[in-house]
């Protein structure tokens, strides 16, 4: 749990997220947020506007239906250099 501090800011009241905090949600510097207030406590939440959801397969289900097994094979694209020439 975080402590913060609410402080005067002009003629309103302002609380400082430290950074740790707004990364952990992925807000950057502009990031929008929703206040709410719930059962007696303030609800900040960040706005997301377009968010997509990306899905990155598991390497093993890429390669599951291969039929042979791997086999790395050096491609040269110029001359060899430095101790490559040896």
């Amino acid at each position: 749990m975080t402590t913060l501090t609410l402080s005067k800011w002009g003629n309103a009241q302002a609380v400082r997220l430290p950074k740790d905090m707004r990364e952990q949600v992925g807000m950057t510097d502009g990031s929008r947020i929703e206040a709410t207030v719930k059962d007696g406590a303030i609800v900040l939440r960040p706005i997301r506007k377009n968010v997509r959801i990306i899905r990155v397969p598991r390497l093993a289900d890429v390669f599951r239906d291969r039929a042979e097994e791997y086999k790395a094979v050096e491609e040269l694209d110029g001359p060899a250099v430095g101790e490559e020439a040896l």
